[in-house]
């Protein structure tokens, strides 16, 4: 009789900001496709409910990370117990966010530095830990979950357009930098996108004048879809929607005509009126 050999075991994913929106989703249909998963976020609770709903559906029952990954230590913690907890760990799935809005001024620099905490620092330290394991392993993926403002920043969201472009900036440097030990790195940078994230700016902040819907909102099925593709196919960068890609172009190659679009259509906002015409 001819022996059957070992069935390979899943693959591993660490995905931080587990619990709501695009992580949430991501988890969920990374789960269906027979991933095992850790899932990070300060919200237990939460966290417990979508790791039962995970093996309820048949996947593989998911590792629970309570941790607030704004502080350096809690960042690394979570790549630590995925690993200890599976034995390994293949893709890094940087998620977690925080955005604030207000007028540049209005905002405390002590708020500033904690968008940058959670948006920018924790995934420094994230990776930080993770690359000597993927070291030791021959390889390993970092999907680096960005925005549209990675490529474009937005008026009223200084500090967090700034921290995207950080992230943008360490995954370009990065994928560079280890591509010779087979470790990839991917940005995935959704547009606007129906999460708890969005819903609850505190929009008494904003100038009289801002729109009440700041342009079209795709859902976060929609962006975790992109992100589980970056997952499996470790390509270099993934906008969604589609639309996001060429205005990211139009800002590059035309910065002047970019800021004349956004000016018109944040209108009274920024003082000048709104107007569909130049």
């Amino acid at each position: 009789m001819t022996p059957v050999p070992p069935k390979k075991e899943s693959p591993v994913a660490l995905i931080t900001g587990a619990s709501s929106g695009i992580g949430w989703e991501t988890a969920r249909i990374l789960a269906s496709r027979g991933w095992r998963l850790a899932l990070a976020a300060r919200r237990k609770e939460r966290l417990e409910t979508l790791a039962r709903e995970i093996e309820n559906n048949g996947g593989s029952p998911a590792l629970v990370c309570p941790v607030d990954i704004s502080k350096p230590d809690q960042a690394r913690k979570g790549v630590e117990q995925t690993a200890s907890h599976f034995g390994r760990l293949d893709v890094l799935v940087n998620n977690a966010g925080i955005l604030r809005m207000a007028t540049f001024q209005d905002m405390p620099v002590a708020e500033m530095r904690e968008i940058f905490e959670t948006n920018f620092w924790a995934t420094i330290e994230a990776v930080r830990a993770a690359l000597p394991l993927f070291e030791k392993q021959g390889g390993g993926h970092v999907v680096q979950v960005g925005s549209g403002v990675s490529r474009r920043g937005l008026p009223f969201m200084g500090a967090y357009a700034a921290s995207k472009f950080a992230l943008l900036g360490l995954t370009e440097s990065l994928r560079v930098e280890w591509a010779a030990q087979n470790v990839t790195f991917s940005l995935v940078l959704p547009g606007g996108t129906e999460t708890e994230m969005p819903n609850g700016v505190d929009r008494s902040r904003l100038p009289t004048g801002y729109p009440e819907r700041d342009g079209v909102r795709i859902s976060a099925r929609r962006a975790a879809r992109a992100v589980a593709k970056a997952v499996e196919r470790r390509g270099t960068e993934y906008f969604v929607p589609w639309w996001i890609r060429p205005g990211a172009w139009v800002s590059a190659l035309l910065p002047s005509f970019a800021d004349r679009l956004i000016r018109r259509s944040y209108g009274d906002a920024l003082g000048r009126p709104r107007s569909s015409h130049f």
